[in-house]
């Protein structure tokens, strides 16, 4: 059986945690609350982003099962109208719309002029740059977490221990026992801030990390793509 922790006085760790958050003053409270929104919301996107890039695994494989067994473009455009809509997708979509059909031809074989080529580089272009862009979205966020919360832990930290060094001259005690309490209260905020920042810069260093791998796949299947046509 795991036995709790005891603080020297008898008390549970975790309710002595507890009690000092729910008797610290007001800006302590305050900048726990702004670290607390931090973190759920830093975590609530870690949680949405992995969704989103195990779906964007997931479609991928399949479009590229499709795009290699395809006999040409146009019998892959029709495949693509039973599957469910994603970024590799997306991309086919745009770049095939500017192809222009040889008359008599089967559906996917074209004839390029420069012209032609530039609309269907700049297609791609787009496509590629708005799929990674929705990638990004509240990506940043995280950065920005793992930013500011340790510096609200500190700030609060720094805050309670002027507030304990007030409450020593007031009492006229420099005993650990005055002292005690009013330091544990300030080091809270500084453990609840590295608490939130650290898991948000790991999940902001790993998408990062995601986003340049899907950049690469995103412009191998416009290689691909291309040579398709050549």
């Amino acid at each position: 059986m795991i036995e709790s922790v005891t603080l020297g006085n008898g008390t549970p760790m975790g309710q002595s945690v507890v009690n000092l958050v729910m008797n610290a003053g007001f800006l302590a409270k305050i900048d726990l609350l702004i670290v607390l929104l931090f973190s759920l919301g830093s975590w609530g996107i870690m949680l949405d982003k992995y969704l989103q890039f195990s779906r964007l695994n997931k479609s991928s494989v399949e479009f590229m099962r499709l795009f290699k067994h395809a006999r040409h473009l146009g019998d892959m455009a029709d495949q693509l109208k039973s599957v469910k809509p994603s970024p590799l997708v997306r991309i086919f979509i745009a770049g095939y719309r500017q192809l222009e059909r040889r008359p008599g031809t089967e559906p996917g074989e074209a004839v390029f002029s420069p012209t032609n080529t530039t609309r269907l580089d700049l297609a791609l272009d787009d496509a590629i740059i708005t799929e990674i862009q929705n990638l990004e979205r509240r990506v940043t966020f995280l950065g920005t977490c793992g930013s500011i919360t340790p510096f609200l832990g500190l700030f609060g930290t720094v805050w309670g221990i002027m507030t304990a060094f007030q409450g020593i001259g007031s009492a006229g005690s420099a005993s650990i026992a005055a002292v005690a309490p009013g330091i544990a209260e300030a080091l809270i905020t500084t453990a609840a801030g590295l608490a939130a920042a650290i898991p948000a810069v790991m999940g902001y260093n790993f998408f990062l990390l995601k986003i340049r791998l899907a950049n690469v796949m995103f412009e191998r299947f416009r290689s691909s793509f291309l040579s398709v046509l050549e």
